[in-house]
């Protein structure tokens, strides 16, 4: 269980995993704000993550999964008077459209989804602590982290004092620092407000995911993941509350971050308007061709959408030689070594994807049935393990 190593934001290195209380491992994952359908850069951060969590598994770790789902957004408020629906019914069918697309891409290691609406008393609790502890304060209110109260600010990010002069967070004469930010909000943008000591607001977007995972993971746990644009200062802010609020740190033994998706040269995303959606994608290609185009590209580097159709042509190949070996599976003791060392060394998927598929290859080539089996089940096998059936559609 102990060879694997995963490059770690925090140390900017690659980092023997060793969870807290083996065999369990406890994972994080930042769930998107459902103001609109799942677009594929969501989907490799989802799809790495759901492979992720299956080696774990087949490494013999006991993986709790975890998974926020932000309903709570003035987005989401704005998307739904567009609609004219309440903004948490609104959310509430974004919900299930987000979870009919995972459920499309094969991502099923989720342990646990979690709304942020049903943990707000846990954010105030945790605002109230933090003004209890002197690291936050109220402002006409507004409730604000005191970023200069803690020391280990912009680490993870490897900020330095006047590279954060430079990074703002929220423009408001009622903050005492540039880089405060916003953990209780009076804002008329999001409905669905909720009473508070410090009037009827809603908590920032920070402190909702501390509020879903202190009491559900605890003080600390093992991997905390999401793309790599939430490092700053999404999960600086999380770092600063969590170990504020409960003396505890680190808060996370592994942080690890998935690469962009690019749309024509450009960052995927909503504000941008250059997404493509995974429902839209799945009507041309299928799940698994989305999930071995994912994977293809090393998590730590960026993406774009050409992948799609060479996914294509290069599943079918595989799967065509697979289909030869059907039902062989049970007789053979897949030996997984090259696979299993292209995964510990930091997920690295496109060498394990050369690896199956330079072994389905060579077993074609095999005359001998036992000897091409022994070849080409360990392949089919480790294909399985990051959630692409090769028999499936063969």
């Amino acid at each position: 269980m102990n060879k694997l190593a995963l490059y770690d934001t925090m140390s900017g290195k690659k980092e023997p995993f060793h969870p807290r209380n083996p065999p369990l491992v406890s994972m994080f994952v930042c769930g998107p704000t459902v103001q609109s359908e799942l677009h594929l850069g969501h989907a490799r951060t989802y799809i790495f993550f759901d492979a992720l969590a299956r080696y774990l598994r087949h490494l013999g770790y006991d993986v709790y999964y975890l998974m926020n789902i932000t309903d709570i957004d003035e987005r989401i408020s704005q998307a739904a008077a567009r609609t004219g629906e309440d903004p948490l019914e609104y959310s509430h069918r974004m919900v299930s459209s987000m979870m009919r697309d995972l459920e499309s891409l094969n991502i099923h290691t989720v342990s646990r989804f979690e709304p942020v609406s049903a943990h707000v008393d846990e954010a105030i609790r945790q605002v109230n602590a933090l003004l209890e502890k002197g690291f936050a304060y109220k402002a006409d209110g507004w409730v604000y982290f005191d970023t200069a109260r803690f020391k280990r600010w912009g680490r993870l990010s490897h900020q330095s004092k006047n590279d954060l002069s430079l990074r703002p967070l929220e423009l408001s004469p009622r903050k005492r620092n540039l880089n405060d930010f916003a953990l209780w909000r009076p804002e008329i943008l999001v409905d669905g407000l909720w009473p508070s000591p410090w009037g009827v607001g809603s908590p920032g977007w920070h402190i909702q995911d501390t509020a879903v995972t202190i009491p559900i993971l605890g003080p600390q746990y093992d991997i905390h993941g999401g793309a790599y644009e939430l490092v700053y200062p999404h999960h600086e802010a999380e770092i600063a509350e969590a170990e504020s609020v409960t003396g505890a740190r680190p808060l996370v033994r592994h942080w690890v971050h998935t690469n962009l998706v690019k749309s024509d040269g450009l960052k995927m995303s909503k504000s941008l308007g250059n997404v493509v959606t995974v429902r839209d994608t799945l009507r041309t290609f299928s799940a698994s061709e989305i999930r071995l185009a994912s994977l293809s590209i090393h998590y730590r580097k960026e993406a774009d959408l050409s992948g799609l159709a060479s996914a294509r042509r290069r599943l079918h190949g595989m799967r065509t030689i697979a289909k030869r070996f059907a039902g062989r599976a049970a007789s053979v003791e897949p030996s997984l070594t090259p696979f299993e060392r292209a995964l510990n060394d930091d997920f690295d998927t496109p060498k394990a994807l050369a690896w199956a598929e330079g072994a389905l290859k060579s077993a074609s080539k095999e005359a001998d049935r036992d000897r091409a089996a022994a070849v080409a089940v360990p392949a089919i096998e480790g294909m399985k393990i990051l959630g692409v059936d090769l028999f499936e559609g063969a």
